[in-house]
């Protein structure tokens, strides 16, 4: 009788964690998913659905645009070597001017069809036999709608090498403020930007509006 018993006991007990085990546990498409792991693995809520979630992950994106110097208003210093200057003040545009500036072309809705300013500080060094350039440089990008509302600032920190005849722009940018909702976005702008020309018939060195065409990547959500 007691066998009987036990026996009786130890059945009940599997069933019990058989039912438990399959209580914690959805059958989808013919397969057991676990509510735990996705739960964790996935960071859904009960009000939350996978689209909501997948709406959160960040985007990838491209913005193009022309800008040109506003050279008439740049401050420079001496930094105490005949090479090394700084600029504290300068001012690049992309409104259209002549065959320079124009509105961003972008696959992100933010920045498609906005316009630029950007203030940078550039701390370099410049041969003035060859006008080879290199130094650091630290912007700070405003993103502006028609009305020359703010609507993105980016901040930017990376390095200017080359020459004056074109020189490479390398940096690293997040964004700080946005208009309405908040915005978290970040990754790199490059680019060439020239300061001189040359007139490739005669070999001479011309002037020309200093301008580059810069290009933004990165991720936001």
């Amino acid at each position: 009788m007691k066998i009987k018993i036990i026996k009786k006991m130890l059945l009940s007990a599997v069933v019990l964690v058989v039912l438990v085990s399959f209580a914690g546990c959805n059958i989808v498409d013919g397969g057991l998913q676990f509510d735990d792991a996705v739960s964790r693995k996935m960071n859904i809520t009960s009000e939350e659905s996978v689209a909501d979630v997948q709406s959160k992950a960040p985007k990838s994106f491209t913005a193009t645009v022309n800008m040109y110097q506003d050279y008439l208003n740049v401050d420079t210093l001496d930094m105490g070597s005949s090479n090394h200057h700084k600029t504290i003040e300068e001012t690049l545009y992309s409104y259209a001017y002549g065959p320079y500036g124009g509105t961003i072309e972008s696959d992100w809705d933010l920045l498609n069809r906005k316009n630029v300013v950007m203030s940078n500080v550039t701390n370099y060094n410049m041969d003035p036999a060859t006008g080879a350039i290199s130094g650091s440089n630290h912007s700070v990008i405003n993103v502006v709608d028609e009305n020359g509302a703010i609507v993105l600032t980016l901040q930017a920190n990376g390095v200017v090498d080359g020459s004056l005849f074109g020189a490479e722009i390398n940096m690293n940018w997040v964004a700080k403020e946005s208009a309405g909702a908040k915005v978290n976005a970040r990754g790199k702008v490059t680019g060439t930007f020239v300061w001189m020309g040359i007139n490739y018939e005669t070999g001479e060195i011309v002037e020309i509006l200093p301008n580059g065409t810069f290009t933004l990547t990165g991720t936001y959500n």
